[in-house]
């Protein structure tokens, strides 16, 4: 069924979808677009300039939220593939303009759901999605020719959106959405070189960017994944510094390819996190379109100003939620929004104040969705572009953000970004940030309310969000049942050109489509292309590779 026939379509999405209801003040006083200085000298030209002019500090766009709103979106992934599609509708009905899926720890991974180890895991973080036939119950409602949907990283997805986009004749290029390609973020997240190497993870980016750029032009990148980095241990500064080394390294191979800077760069939007600093959050923000537009111009000679100008999308951080008194977390949230939007980004999800305690519920969802709805129709956030430019502390602060920033991406390609995965210094400076950040919080000089100060006189806690355990082992028995009935001969042939492809030169994503098409899951993709690159072919070595290759 698709988009028409479920009786929603993309302009039913628009009409819940983030607007700017007003520009004058509540007391009835005009807001222009933006503001600037009377007579700009040449540092504001060389340093700010206004929105929608290089080098973008204050803003991708010169009327901002007035011409281009940010798209609310909202999280969604639990259980099998037809929970999440109900999860789906129900925050497209909540006002979600877009959607984004989250697959499950064991799906991300590579693994499959009948894993022996990681059976109790399968749809607990995420949808379980594993075969081109979960992906179909999945999209059940969905057209992906019209509907934005954003899928969180994982590097088997886009080739089995490719595979679906051909087994419902859906042409390559009608194809609309997004994922995230940094698969070196596999290895920096806590996976370590697990489930894919650092070599191959980059690889596998290149891959996939260079198929991006020349199959589906309406798809959009998530690049890099910073989020995930952020979570784990980085600073602004580090989120900076990290994220643009990728970038660096990425663009560069992928020049070597012949895939010309404005091919791709268009394309791009850096995922960020926006944490409870508000302040120095904003300073990120302005800070890193700065150093973006000036590394596209002037080191990878971008000539179109799509990609000298970044595009955003952000979530706020989960970390920053806390177990003690749940409720608090909505104020969390909504200062995060705040400044996710002063910050001057396109795309944002906010966090459920239940996230600590387990899978978000529908109400959560919802108050979630109504965070955004607030900010863009009551509080008046979004009149006026880069609200907090020429703040002395805000401008002081993004300066001061960006040279460290590149003074710590100068150092991490000094070491060499692949060498600093490989040896594990990069982590190692993620968990001295995290033992500094512990540190704080214990001797009370980061004050966090109902952890280390303030407790709760009392803490009920709000309902938990219950995956249905019934349907999920339906899903793993139904998943079983279809690899069984799969032709070996067919099965084995195409593998064996994911095989090929993994240790040859030739792009991966055609070879992992077909294999998809042909009914191939994503453990025995990625198990396969372990073996390619000399790993195991399964992490946990409780599963033999049942193929004769490698």
């Amino acid at each position: 069924m698709n988009a028409q026939e479920n009786g929603r379509t993309t302009e039913d999405v628009s009409e819940v979808s983030v607007k700017l209801s007003r520009t004058d003040t509540w007391s009835g006083m005009p807001t222009e677009a933006f503001y600037r200085p009377d007579e700009p000298d040449e540092r504001y030209h060389e340093a700010l300039g206004d929105p929608g002019v290089f080098p973008y500090t204050r803003g991708a766009f010169p009327k901002m939220y007035r011409s281009r709103m940010w798209t609310l979106r909202n999280i969604v992934g639990y259980g099998s593939p037809e929970d999440t599609a109900e999860g789906v509708a129900r925050s497209l009905d909540a006002g979600s303009a877009a959607v984004d899926v989250v697959l499950d720890t064991v799906s991300t991974q590579g693994l499959d759901p009948d894993h022996p180890v990681l059976r109790r895991d399968v749809g607990l973080e995420g949808a379980s999605v594993s075969s081109v036939n979960d992906l179909e119950r999945l999209l059940r409602d969905i057209d992906i020719t019209k509907t934005d949907v954003a899928w969180h990283v994982t590097f088997n997805i886009y080739p089995m959106v490719i595979a679906y986009a051909r087994r419902n004749g859906l042409p390559l290029s009608d194809l609309h959405g997004s994922h995230m390609p940094d698969y070196l973020r596999l290895n920096l997240d806590g996976g370590g070189q697990k489930f894919v190497s650092p070599a191959f993870g980059h690889r596998l980016a290149i891959d996939t960017l260079e198929f991006v750029a020349r199959n589906t032009p309406k798809w959009s990148c998530g690049f890099p994944q910073c989020y995930n980095l952020r979570e784990r241990g980085t600073t602004p500064v580090g989120e900076i510094a990290l994220g643009m080394a990728i970038v660096r390294q990425t663009f560069t191979d992928l020049l070597a390819r012949g895939v010309r800077i404005d091919e791709i760069a268009p394309r791009m939007a850096w995922v960020s996190t926006t944490d409870i600093d508000l302040f120095e959050e904003v300073a990120k923000f302005r800070a890193l379109r700065r150093i973006w537009a000036r590394t596209m111009r002037d080191e990878y000679g971008a000539r179109d100003p799509r990609s000298m100008r970044l595009r955003i999308a952000c979530h706020t951080s989960g970390r920053s939620l806390v177990h003690a008194q749940p409720l608090n977390n909505l104020t969390r949230a909504a200062v995060e929004t705040l400044a996710a939007i002063l910050g001057g980004v396109q795309s944002v999800e906010t966090c459920t104040f239940d996230e600590p305690i387990g899978v978000p519920t529908h109400e959560a969802r919802e108050l979630a969705t109504r965070t955004q709805l607030i900010l863009a129709h009551e509080v008046g956030a979004a009149r006026t572009a880069d609200p907090l430019g020429g703040s002395y502390y805000v401008e002081a602060l993004t300066d001061q953000v960006e040279a460290e920033a590149l003074a710590q991406l100068a150092k991490i390609e000094e070491h060499g970004l692949l060498r600093g995965i490989e040896d594990g210094s990069i982590e190692s400076a993620m968990d001295e940030e995290n033992f500094r950040r512990e540190e704080e919080v214990e001797a009370g000089e980061r004050i966090v309310i109902g952890v280390n100060a303030f407790p709760p006189s009392h803490d009920e806690r709000p309902p938990r969000f219950q995956v249905d355990r019934a349907a999920v082992e339906a899903h793993v028995q139904r998943f079983v049942e279809e690899k069984r009935a799969r032709d070996p001969r067919q099965l084995e042939q195409v593998l064996r050109g994911v095989y090929d492809s993994a240790r040859g030169q030739r792009n991966t994503q055609d070879a992992m489509a077909d294999a998809f098409l042909a009914g191939a899951t994503v453990g025995e993709v990625s198990g396969v292309q372990r073996l390619a690159c000399g790993m195991r072919y399964d992490p946990f070595d409780a599963v033999e590779s049942p193929f004769a290759f490698g």
